[in-house]
């Protein structure tokens, strides 16, 4: 192996067949390899995008590999196991390429680069020599997408011939970094349903949200298209909505006459229920999830209130259900990793488990999405990139608090240059009177889902909208507060009074003792004066009034972490009033019978009917009922 500054690098030959820039492309390589001795043997592998592995036709590792086309990952698979140690072994990898943008994926040409390692000798590499053909059997090309942030959905024919397979092609040399993490693994062969016949088809419900690889198991007398749509909900009727607005939640499979067995190991879904759609009849045997998860141990957390206790372990379950190749949002409606999103999530993880390989892997893939004017990119990795301001100072925050938890400053080694990018850009825009304007279009000017919550233009995305010199108290109190993280993390000297004293001057409210939201209104917000609090600009006062929300925009389930932390600056006085405000919100999500915690309080009616039931920032119960019952970090249990 090649090392670089102590970085694992794979290097050798691209391969593919065909057309490397063909989008929504399915094809098979394979080749033989024959140990040496007893030593382990290692395969190295990197793709765009997502590839299965056999080794004798067992499978040996899956992923979809979320990287950036200008920073390759590859992943290190022991496949010592699985080889027959004096005979000839088979290795068979199948590479599903999108080609298509979208919040989870970078458009990039298609490659295979891999290797089989014994100690020190190559077994097997991509080269001219591995086999390969286009899988016809998945329709290449049909780029139907399910969401525009997730991305493409699939159609699998039973019924095709094989290709035959000739030699691949060289498409040049190549490079990737190892990922530390571990890779997802299936917890188990199936999920229980429950599978009822109707009219239409077969409804098929879980017993909770599932997340997994979609399994079709029945017996066809006839050739015939099946459609599985698949939801987190029904609607009152009793159907599920597959589509919402331009979303298509479904994939399509094409039976053979006789027994089908088919698992989809490329494109992972999220649901409680599914619907079954036949031309004839069908006799299932299957049709479900194989669950995903990613690998973690977790430390058992017990409450004496038993609402409590049900509510963390909704929320540990939620934050496992939005954990695969990186954080995600939702599981169902996108699979994109935020920085908001995710620094919830790492905050409740931290609680959850003593592992920090994880959170400093997803912090390293964040730090690659740098734009070149020096904010971060909307997800990561993400081809559909309109930054959110407010997103990227959360980052400077995701950091600093991942080396409290973690005390591993070496983290700056590779994020370091990303913050003070950040930081220089926001420090560039401050204006004369110590202020950040609303940026100007195409940037993002989002807080949170409320109603009235942010700036004039913070849902539009279109030049027309945009005030002008509009400023907004939620993204100054922000850069004052993570401006003190970041001197410390990086040694600097940035003096936040000036701005501390502007902020006060334009936006407090002296009669109402409370901070309004932007320049040109009088609306206040429960978020902004959280935020104001943490800055350094309230008092005792204030947070009574925080904790009152008389009069304010309500702050909504992804910003709750800034409210509960402003109150419990007073230490213990505001535990009660934070714990009330847990049961209450959690409580009424699990009486209307969630299995997991939504995206707003609205459930599956917000948004247009998209809302999603399992979103990861929901979990945040999590970190704050331990951190109140005085629950040490799982790195910290003896």
């Amino acid at each position: 192996m090649t090392k670089t500054e102590d970085t694992e690098i794979l290097q050798g030959i691209k391969i593919w067949h065909g057309d490397a820039t063909a989008k929504d492309v399915y094809v098979d390589f394979k080749g033989t390899f024959k140990p040496i001795n007893s030593g382990k043997v290692i395969l190295r592998i990197s793709c765009d995008s997502n590839y299965v592995v056999k080794i004798n036709g067992m499978v040996a590792g899956f992923a979809a590999c979320a990287d950036y086309p200008r920073y390759r990952n590859y992943d290190e698979i022991d496949i010592s196991k699985l080889c027959n140690v004096y005979s000839e072994n088979t290795f068979e990898v199948a590479v599903w390429h999108y080609g298509v943008d979208s919040q989870t994926y970078i458009a990039a040409d298609a490659y295979l680069l891999f290797d089989i390692k014994q100690r020190s000798k190559t077994l097997l590499k991509s080269d001219e020599n591995i086999l390969s053909r286009i899988n016809n059997r998945y329709k290449n090309g049909y780029l139907k997408t399910i969401s525009s942030q997730m991305g493409l959905s699939f159609l699998y024919d039973a019924t095709k011939a094989e290709n035959e397979f000739t030699k691949s092609i060289e498409t040049g040399e190549g490079s990737a970094v190892k990922r530390k993490r571990d890779k997802c693994k299936l917890v188990r062969a199936k999920e229980k349903c429950k599978v009822t016949k109707n009219d239409g088809g077969y409804l098929i419900e879980f017993s909770k949200e599932t997340v997994g690889f979609p399994v079709v198991q029945l017996y066809s007398k006839t050739e015939q298209k099946i459609t599985v749509s698949y939801g987190e909900h029904l609607m009152p009727d009793g159907s599920i909505p597959r589509f919402i607005g331009d979303r298509d939640f479904s994939f399509e499979y094409i039976a053979k006459v006789g027994v089908n067995d088919y698992i989809n190991m490329f494109r992972r879904i999220a649901c409680k229920y599914l619907f079954v759609e036949s031309e004839d009849e069908i006799s299932i045997r299957y049709i479900g999830i194989r669950r995903t998860d990613y690998p973690m141990k977790t430390v058992s957390r017990k409450f004496d209130d038993e609402l409590l206790q049900k509510i963390y372990d909704v929320s540990e379950y939620t934050i496992k259900c939005c954990m695969h190749e990186h954080y995600e949002d939702c599981p169902w409606r996108e699979q994109a990793m935020y920085t908001m999103d995710s620094r919830n999530q790492m905050l409740c993880g931290y609680y959850m488990t003593s592992s920090f390989v994880y959170p400093r892997e997803n912090l390293v893939l964040i730090s690659k999405g740098l734009r070149p004017d020096g904010l971060l990119s909307l997800c990561f990795p993400a081809g559909n990139d309109y930054p959110i301001p407010f997103f990227s100072l959360v980052y400077i925050m995701q950091v600093y608090e991942y080396i409290k938890y973690s005390k591993d400053e070496s983290i700056l080694e590779e994020v370091g240059g990303t913050l003070d990018e950040i930081m220089s850009t926001f420090l560039s825009k401050i204006a004369d009177n110590r202020l950040i304007a609303q940026l100007p279009v195409p940037y993002w000017n989002f807080y949170e889902w409320a109603e009235d919550s942010a700036n004039d233009n913070q849902l539009s995305l279109t030049e027309e909208s945009h005030t002008p010199l509009s400023y907004d108290l939620n993204l100054n109190c922000m850069l004052v507060y993570v401006s003190t993280m970041y001197n410390e993390m990086r040694g600097k000297n940035i003096d936040v009074e000036p701005m501390k004293k502007a902020i006060k001057e334009v936006f407090y409210d002296e009669k109402r003792g409370v901070f309004r939201l932007t320049s040109l209104t009088e609306k206040t917000s429960v978020l902004g004066n959280s935020l104001a609090f943490l800055a350094g600009l309230g008092d005792e006062k204030l947070a009574e009034k925080i904790a009152s929300g008389e009069g304010m925009i309500p702050i909504t389930l992804s910003m709750n972490a800034f409210k509960y932390d402003a109150l419990m600056k007073f230490g213990d006085k505001y535990n009660g009033y934070i714990l009330d405000d847990i049961r209450k919100i959690y409580g009424k999500m699990l009486e209307a019978g969630a299995t997991t915690f939504w995206e707003t309080e609205l459930g599956w009616e917000d948004f247009g009917g998209a809302g999603s039931l399992c979103h990861g920032w929901s979990a945040i119960p999590v970190y704050y009922l331990c951190r109140i019952f005085g629950k040490k970090p799982a790195a910290e249990q003896d």
